[in-house]
């Protein structure tokens, strides 16, 4: 763990009663999760059609990337933190009018994803092309990675703080990661950005979360992956951050905001949280960048190759 940023901008002096967590890389691993299904699927195909699965995976990859980014629905999806790895299985049921666009699109990114991926490897799609889609679709569902001390860490800050999932991403599937995990009904709030119509880094949804929770800015600290969306949307709203620093640095912002602190393991964010003593970030001491099409502010991307990492 790296001492808190003696830097960071100090207002109103209190203590931390309040803890928001992000989802997806900070407490699941969500880019890990896709890239495995993807294997699997592509590992399926190689062993009907002798393909090179490497080169399926890869295909598939940069063809959901680049597909999803020039979509007509990507504004949406990047403002509520949806990434090309979620539309390759997600339901996206709601009403809003951009979950019901989502919903549309679904199908035919899909077929388009997957046959790119079979022609890449000589392959004519015909009935392969929906095996493929849903195949992925299957093994995405039943593979669910968490962070190891997830549950452990989040149960122990749970027994002396009060606790807010603050999550972008569609309500649906958000939910159904969770299902998979005991994590749930350790927040006391869940607030996920589709449903509220505002996602991080807006300050809009912390602020959701602070109120539903009773809690004032300096109060409170957030904890997550990106430095585009957790780091500078918290600063945005107030609040201190501490930055999980899963090793990635794809597209991070410029300059990048700077974590009150950071840790590179569930396990230190306690020790983390009173290092950090009183205070509070002020709204003028980061800058919010706007993210690209992955979950953090890189281009959609698995396996850190291309991912979501952190709603």
């Amino acid at each position: 763990m790296e001492a808190p940023n003696a830097s960071s901008p100090v207002a109103d002096r209190a203590t931390v009663r309040a803890v928001l967590f992000d989802l997806d890389n900070t407490l699941l691993l969500e880019d890990e999760s896709t890239e495995r299904a993807l294997r699997e699927t592509c590992a399926a195909i190689a062993g009907r059609t002798g393909a090179d699965a490497r080169i399926l995976v890869a295909t598939a990859r940069e063809a959901a990337e680049e597909f999803f980014s020039a979509s007509s629905v990507f504004a949406y999806a990047d403002a509520m933190g949806i990434w090309w790895g979620e539309a390759l299985w997600g339901e996206f049921q709601g009403d809003a009018p951009g979950l019901h666009a989502l919903r549309a699109f679904a199908p035919a990114f899909r077929h388009r994803v997957w046959s790119e991926a079979l022609a890449s490897a000589g392959i004519a799609g015909g009935d392969l092309v929906e095996s493929a889609s849903e195949g992925f679709r299957s093994a995405r569902r039943r593979t669910q990675l968490v962070d190891p001390d997830a549950e452990s860490v989040v149960r122990d800050l749970a027994r002396d703080h009060r606790l807010a999932l603050v999550t972008n991403g569609a309500p649906d599937i958000q939910r159904e990661k969770l299902s998979h995990t005991e994590l749930a009904s350790l927040f006391e709030v869940t607030i996920v950005s589709a449903e509220i119509g505002v996602g991080k880094p807006d300050p809009g949804i912390f602020d959701a979360a602070l109120a539903a929770l009773g809690a004032a800015p300096t109060d409170a600290v957030m904890i997550g992956d990106s430095l585009a969306r957790d780091v500078a949307g918290a600063h945005a709203a107030g609040i201190r951050a501490i930055w999980i620093d899963r090793g990635t640095r794809e597209n991070e912002p410029a300059p990048p905001p700077v974590p009150d602190a950071r840790v590179t393991a569930l396990t230190a964010v306690r020790s983390a949280l009173a290092a950090l003593g009183p205070g509070a970030a002020s709204r003028r001491g980061s800058r919010v960048s706007r993210p690209a099409a992955g979950r953090d502010g890189s281009p959609g991307r698995a396996s850190r190759t291309g991912g979501r990492s952190a709603r």
